[in-house]
C-alpha cells in the first residue's frame, strides 16, 4: 500500500511548497502595481497634513495599497530617495542639477510632477502692531539688523522663529530670498513647522517665518486657533507695489513674493505604486484635495459656462 501512496503524496507536497515559496519571496515594496502593494514616502515635515490627507484619500480608493509616510527635512528626503530608503518624496522644490547628476551616476532616473503651490509666510503674535512689510525691510532686518517699523514708525525687533535646522524653509530663505549664508541674528528653531506656529501663538515679540501650508486650511482647528492669537503680515515686492497675503489668489497671480512649488519625485518604474501615487496627487482628486486645504493646485479643471441671451419682448 505504501508504494501506491508515495507517488500521489510527493506531487501534492511539491505543489504546496512551490505555492508558498512564491508568496514568501514576494516583496510588496517592489512587486507592486500602480494601485496595490506597499510604498514608502518621505516628505518635508511642513507638508505633513497635506501629505497625510493625500495618502488617506488614495488608500480609501485603492484598498490593496498601503503607504508608509516618514516626515523629515528636505535634504533628508532627497537622500532617502537616493539611498533607496523610499520610492517617492514630497518636497517644495525639484531636484537640483547636482542631485540629478548624482542620481544619474547610479544609473537612476528621477521623475517628478509639480502638484501645488505654497509660500513662505510671516506670522506674528497679535501683540505686534506691524501689518505690512516689503521684502527689502525684511532683508535689512535679517541681514543688517535694521529694525522693522509699523505704520506709525514704532520700531520692532522680534525674535525670529523657524521650524527646524536644514529645513526647506531655511534653505529657501537663505538661497532664494536673502541669497546669503550670513544673518545678523540667529533664528530660534522650534523643532517642527507646527511647533514654530505654536511658539508665536504664545510668545509676544516673535516673528515666525513659516511654511504657509501649515495654516493654509481655514477649516482646520489649528488654523482657527492661530487666527485667534496671531496674524499674517502682508508682503510687497517693492515699497511701491501692492501688499499681498499668502493665499491661493496671490499664488495664482504671482503677486506674493515668496511662492514655493510642491513636487512629488520618484525614481521607480512606470508600472509601480510610486507612479500610481504620483499620478493620483497630480490628478483631479489630488488637486481638489489641495484646493480644499487652502493651497493652489498646479492643475485646475476647466469649467465651461454657456450664457444664453434672449431679447426682451415688450408687452403692450
Amino acid at each position: 500500500m505504501r508504494n501506491k501512496i508515495i507517488p500521489v503524496f510527493i506531487p501534492l507536497f511539491a505543489t504546496f511548497l512551490l505555492t508558498n515559496c512564491s508568496d514568501y519571496f514576494k516583496n510588496d515594496y517592489h512587486d507592486n502595481t500602480p494601485t496595490s502593494g506597499k510604498l514608502k514616502v518621505c516628505y518635508d515635515e511642513a507638508l505633513r497634513e497635506h501629505v497625510l490627507n493625500q495618502v488617506a484619500t488614495f488608500e480609501s480608493q485603492y484598498h490593496n495599497a498601503s503607504i508608509e509616510t516618514y516626515a523629515s527635512g528636505e535634504a533628508e528626503a532627497v537622500q532617502s530617495l537616493y539611498n533607496d530608503s523610499c520610492s517617492a518624496i514630497v518636497i517644495e522644490r525639484d531636484l537640483s542639477a547636482a542631485e540629478k547628476k548624482s542620481f544619474a551616476s547610479k544609473k537612476q532616473i528621477s521623475y517628478h510632477s509639480l502638484v501645488a503651490y505654497t509660500g513662505l509666510a510671516l506670522l506674528v503674535n497679535n501683540s505686534c502692531t506691524v501689518r505690512l512689510l516689503n521684502i527689502e525691510q525684511v532683508k535689512d532686518y535679517l541681514v543688517k539688523g535694521l529694525p522693522l517699523k509699523d505704520s506709525s514708525g514704532a520700531t520692532f525687533r522680534p525674535q525670529i522663529v523657524m521650524d527646524r535646522l536644514n529645513s526647506g524653509s531655511i534653505h529657501f530663505l537663505l538661497d532664494s530670498v536673502l541669497q546669503t549664508n550670513s544673518l545678523s541674528l540667529s533664528p530660534l528653531f522650534a523643532g517642527s513647522a507646527r511647533a514654530a506656529v505654536e511658539y508665536v501663538q504664545k510668545t509676544p515679540n516673535t516673528l515666525g517665518l513659516i511654511d504657509f501650508s501649515v495654516i493654509s486650511d481655514r477649516d482646520d482647528p489649528f488654523r482657527k486657533k492661530t487666527d485667534s492669537s496671531c496674524h499674517l503680515i502682508a508682503l510687497a515686492k517693492t515699497p511701491d507695489s501692492n501688499y499681498e497675503y499668502p493665499d491661493q489668489s496671490s499664488f495664482k497671480l504671482g503677486t506674493y513674493p515668496w511662492v514655493r512649488a510642491i513636487y512629488v519625485i520618484r525614481k521607480s518604474g512606470e508600472f509601480s505604486l510610486a507612479k500610481g501615487f504620483e499620478s493620483f496627487v497630480a490628478g483631479p482628486k489630488g488637486q481638489v484635495t489641495f484646493l480644499k486645504q487652502g493651497l493652489l493646485p498646479s492643475r485646475q479643471a476647466e469649467r465651461s459656462v454657456q450664457i444664453k441671451m434672449e431679447a426682451a419682448v415688450e408687452k403692450d
